[in-house]
């Protein structure tokens, strides 16, 4: 729009100029029209409709045609093909992006998990500095989803996988409904999954002699089977005010069924000790067993200038164990030492105990609110001053109850949590021309928290940012951040269970064991305390369609941090001497992995990469009518209104019915949008750790993850990680490729000499898929599969493993390639159709 002709200035030649030449052919401009001395025009540029109001510019953005290029059946489907550039570096955080629809908040990733990407116009990926200002930690990438005004479809998607190695198969079957008009949008998802067990004997995994005479392979599960129901229903409306409501509800049941081997004990024979396995009472089980309900409330609106949101989350979590542990063999022995049993028979009859099952019942609830206030304070001459205002209250109830040996323990925990916090972002350079001019585009951010537990008392957090764009394209980034974070109520509460010969390899002794590990809460967990820095920088040269680098910098530095228990080296063992048992001989018998508070973790690396991509074979009169920008993000406008409703955000294809394309099914576009031409694209990154240190309390030597110190069964930290993937797609058939490489790591097992080795690993998946709608005239001559599309998969093309060896060139039996990766190489097809 264009502002009245007060605003009228000089300074504005191509202002100037493009209303002259915009002007009709023959037209007179009178001194009336142009004579303003002291006045100026200001051209206000529209938003695109769902675009995120913010000075901070999204690092990657995708446009229709783009998200078609990746193949994917739902939400879930594409970001786990582009989460090389969602997922945060920082170190922090779950990991998953926050996700926003049309620019607002949600209730949580349930709202947008099961939408079919047809549905979609545009992706926006923000980096973590934006989760301030819609309330959340700066832990977190933020990823917008500007959808579709007008879409109507159902479908459904059949799958099934094996290993090629067999062993086992998954299958599964998705159906999807949605329908999105102008003011409401409607997305219920059903899913089953089925997953077939493997088992020892089908990885060739060597027993010891005891497990060689009954074919213990047979009795114990590398992978469980499973099953797995998933319900997920979402519905929202705008209404005339402006105000708009989001309602979610899901339901989630899942149940596996492992082996844990068979019931066994140590007999005394004549003064010797002999262990056996026992047959008779078939393998100990071990039967795991969820319900999980949840809901969300998500209302949005504004009160004058100000923008408020408001979500409320529920989940009750139900988590049933049974755990069969051997029987008592106390009347056998006694049988052997009178001499009226063979301690070598098959079946002992009522001498042998029968299996004893322990159970555990965890019921986990967690509520969750969260308000915020966004607007302008005031306006500086650089800009308007603006501001994100949060309160929350969140409440979490864990209730569990763990049945041993006829022993009961309960566990009752409860945290209840207040919180309260500001954003304030303040433009130094913006609107200030003469300022940008000479220095670029510059801000300031800062944001204080304060959170009040009732288990835990008060927890403070801080940060501040600056960001720089000296020229268009080139943006540079800094933030720092600190906080106080309490352990996880689960953490603290989880019911403690045994799980008898669990293998494990024992450094000190050199050889692989089986020991009893317990697991559970640790109620003595201190609070930990965070502090963090991030520098940052992302080019995108207008010289390079398409183009675009990021790079980072963090520094990570925490103490009291609250972490599962690490892998048991001779470091582990002298600073945590009572989780630990051995029997006289010196040999391992139990861990206790129940979590601990390590005293500092520190850690510093550098991460960078490129992405690109390129259209190609458009034809004239195609496409969105200007240039080719692939995924590069498009300069976010400034705050103003936005786009109307029938016109697509910029870089989208036009909707169907506009003279874009064939109109699919129900009057959508066809299935991946049948674009004009083609596309690829390509993305890279490196990963380089400059420092992994952990201290585990005082006196105690500090672990160096990089210089042969470990804390899990994979090995140290890796100096140097490699991500790539890329796609082609043309005329409904397309490929992806991503792979990950990390360098080879070591474990030094200090005086006992039990170093091990563990090689680099190369990950490389493909994806193969093909749109029939766009293969000519197949769906004619086959009716039924109009709207369909086949999908080939192979995760872990070259079957590698993390090779681990021991000092004498040998693999641990812990370590045997089915209990590394016990599904390797990983086939599946998928047949998708929609109606």
């Amino acid at each position: 729009m264009i502002s009245s002709p007060r605003f009228l200035s000089s300074s504005s030649p191509l202002v100037l100029a493009g209303l002259f030449l915009a002007a009709p052919a023959g037209a007179q401009v009178s001194d009336a029209d142009t004579d303003y001395p002291d006045e100026e025009i200001v051209v206000t540029a529209e938003r695109p409709r769902g675009a995120v109001v913010s000075e901070i510019p999204p690092v990657v953005e995708l446009t229709e045609a783009d998200i078609a290029s990746y193949g994917a059946s739902s939400v879930q489907d594409l970001l786990e093909a582009i989460s090389s550039q969602t997922s945060s570096s920082r170190g922090r955080g779950s990991g998953r992006p926050i996700v926003l629809i049309n620019g607002q908040r949600t209730s949580g990733f349930r709202e947008i998990r099961d939408l079919p990407p047809e549905a979609i116009r545009t992706v926006q990926v923000f980096p973590e500095e934006l989760a301030l200002q819609y309330g959340y930690r700066p832990d977190q990438r933020v990823i917008n989803f500007i959808l579709k005004d007008n879409y109507t479809g159902v479908s459904a998607s059949v799958e099934y996988g094996v290993p090629t190695q067999g062993g086992q198969g998954r299958s599964e079957v998705d159906t999807t409904v949605t329908r999105i008009g102008k003011n409401s949008r409607v997305n219920i998802n059903l899913e089953w999954q089925n997953n077939t067990a493997i088992t020892e004997s089908e990885r060739g995994i060597i027993q010891d002699a005891a497990g060689d005479l009954v074919n213990l392979g047979d009795f114990r599960t590398l992978v469980a089977p499973s099953d797995n129901v998933e319900l997920n229903a979402n519905y929202s409306r705008t209404f005339g005010n402006g105000m708009s409501l989001s309602l979610n509800g899901g339901y989630v049941y899942d149940k596996s069924r492992g082996l844990q081997g068979l019931p066994n004990g140590t007999l005394q024979v004549a003064g010797d000790s002999l262990f056996r396995y026992f047959t008779e009472y078939g393998p100990l089980n071990r039967v795991q067993e969820s319900n999980t309900a949840q809901a969300g409330l998500t209302l949005n609106g504004n009160l004058s200038d100000w923008r408020w949101s408001l979500t409320s989350d529920y989940t009750r979590a139900q988590v049933n164990s049974d755990t069969d542990r051997s029987g008592d063999i106390s009347a056998l022995q006694a049988a052997i030492d009178a001499g009226s049993a063979d301690p070598l028979a098959t079946e002992f009859g009522t001498l042998l105990g029968a299996p004893v099952t322990d159970t555990a019942r965890v019921v986990d609830q967690t509520i969750t609110n969260l308000a915020t206030l966004s607007g302008t304070l005031f306006v500086l001459p650089s800009g308007a001053v603006t501001t994100t205002l949060r309160g929350g209250y969140d409440r979490e109830d864990l209730n569990s109850r763990e049945t041993r040996s006829g022993l009961v323990t309960a566990t009752d925990l409860s945290r209840d949590q207040l919180s309260a916090g500001i954003n304030i972002d303040i433009p130094l350079a913006d609107e200030n021309i003469d300022v940008v001019e000479a220095i670029g585009k510059l801000s300031i951010n800062g944001n204080l928290g304060y959170s009040d537990l009732s288990d835990f008392g008060g927890l403070v957090e801080f940060g501040f940012g600056l960001t720089w764009e000296p020229f268009d394209g080139l943006v540079f980034t800094a933030s720092a951040i600190g906080e106080e974070a309490a352990p996880g109520i689960a953490q603290l509460g989880n019911p403690v269970i045994i799980t008898p010969d669990v293998t494990v390899f024992d450094f000190t002794n050199g050889e692989t064991v089986l020991a009893a590990i317990t697991t559970g809460g640790n109620p003595a967990l201190l609070a930990e305390k965070q502090r963090d820095i991030k520098l940052a920088v992302n080019y995108r040269p207008e010289w390079l369609d398409g183009f675009s680098f990021l790079g980072e910098y963090f520094r990570n530095n925490s103490t009291n941090v609250a972490s599962s228990f690490p892998l048991l080296t001779p470091e582990i063992e002298a600073a945590f001497p009572d989780r630990v048992t051995r029997d006289p001989s010196g040999q391992l018998i139990a861990i206790d992995r129940r979590p601990v508070n390590y005293a500092n973790v520190s850690s510093e690396r550098i991460r960078y990469g490129i992405d690109f991509s390129k259209r190609f074979g458009e034809r004239r009169g195609d496409g969105p009518g200007r240039p080719d920008r692939g995924s590069r993000p498009a300069q976010s406008p400034a705050p103003g209104g936005e786009a109307p409703a029938d016109k697509p955000a910029d870089g989208a294809a036009p909707e169907a019915g506009q003279g874009a394309r064939p109109a699919g099914p129900r009057g959508g576009p066809a299935m991946g949008g049948r674009p004009s031409g083609g596309r690829w694209q390509l993305s890279a990154f490196h990963t380089i750790r400059l420092e992994d240190r952990i201290k585990i309390r005082d006196g105690v030597d500090e672990l160096d993850l990089l210089g042969g110190s470990a804390i899990g069964s994979t090995g140290g930290s890796p100096r140097h990680e490699f991500e790539i993937n890329g796609g082609w797609f043309n005329n409904g058939i397309g490929f992806r490729l991503d792979g990950k490489h990390q360098i080879a790591t070591r474990v030094d097992g200090g005086l006992t000499g039990s170093d091990l080795r563990f090689s680099d690993l190369t990950t490389l998946n493909l994806r193969m898929f093909i749109n029939l709608d766009d293969r000519g005239s197949l769906t004619e001559r086959l009716p039924f599969l109009k709207g369909s599309r086949i999908a080939f998969k192979v995760d872990n093309i070259f079957d590698d493993i993390q090779t681990v060896r021991d000092g004498n060139g040998l693999i641990p039996l812990s370590y045997q390639r089915g209990y590394v990766d016990p599904v390797g190489r990983y086939v599946e097809i998928d047949f998708r159709k929609r109606f």
